[in-house]
């Protein structure tokens, strides 16, 4: 019997389950039928216009996405700009989307261990908890030992994650044997990563405010930016569907960031 949407989502689901995601969140099947079958799937960090002009050219029956293609609840369908406009496209395709995000970071083997395991940070426990669709409590972030410098772990940001990230409370010969990661924005968890024993957290889209904050607390921070710290784990997300569909195809480099585009 041929492999069929549903059957990916499930697959999908037992590595991440989906009801351990933020309760705030949008994940799962977003566009398409489960029982539709899959030949050919995608993976992509966000749905933006370049990924879909791709996956449109390239005649995919489905796409694994980090970022949810339907966040916030849309009002119409329609041939225009924003997720509205890309949902018409895909549909008009007949191209599925199956969207993972928090419950993608807090899962074994997801988006914060490759992130932690990118930055040469080991030995880790999860921080950062969060009330899930679940009703339950995970932790999204990880926390673990670093051997070095500050200088050595921005050496690793920028290698790892192609960026300049910008720094606080870092002076480059400062050790470092504990370090907090999380991807995307982790401003709202500082305080657990002070709690977690981090003498640095690594994670994106910090405010003025929240870096003085961990300044003053004696903690460095370093803000790699959101899609950076979340490129790990997308490369993680690929080897799990390329598991579960042959032929899968990385569409990681045509991902633009509205920062650098």
């Amino acid at each position: 019997m041929s492999l069929r949407v549903g059957d990916v989502l499930e697959a999908v689901d037992r590595r991440a389950p989906f009801h351990t995601a933020a309760a705030w969140d949008a994940v799962g099947l977003q566009i398409g039928d489960p029982g539709r079958p899959v030949s050919t799937a995608a993976v992509a960090h966000e749905m933006t216009g370049s990924v879909v002009e791709q996956v449109l050219a390239r005649r995919v029956d489905l796409v694994v996405t980090y970022h949810p293609l339907v966040f916030r609840p849309l009002r119409s369908i329609t041939a225009a700009p924003g997720p509205e406009g890309r949902s018409f496209a895909l549909l008009e395709g007949g191209i599925s989307v199956i969207a993972v995000h928090t419950n993608w970071d807090a899962a074994a083997g997801g988006a914060s261990d490759a992130l932690a395991e990118a930055l040469g940070v080991y030995d880790t426990e999860g921080f950062a908890a969060s009330e899930t669709m679940g009703e339950e409590s995970v932790r999204a972030g990880r926390c673990g030992s670093f051997d070095g410098a500050a200088a050595d772990l921005l050496a690793a940001v920028q290698e790892s994650l192609g960026c300049r990230p910008r720094t606080a409370g870092l002076a480059p010969d400062r050790t470092v044997r504990r370090v907090a990661v999380l991807p995307g924005s982790g401003g709202s968890h500082l305080d657990e990563a002070v709690s977690a024993g981090a003498d640095v957290y690594v994670t994106g889209d910090l405010s003025h405010h929240e870096a003085r904050r961990a300044v003053d607390g004696g903690m460095g921070v370093v803000d790699a930016g959101h899609g950076p710290t979340e490129r790990p784990g997308v490369r993680a997300l690929y080897a799990l569907v390329a598991e579960i569909v042959d032929g899968a195809v990385d569409l990681g480099g045509v991902d633009d960031s509205p920062w650098e585009s």
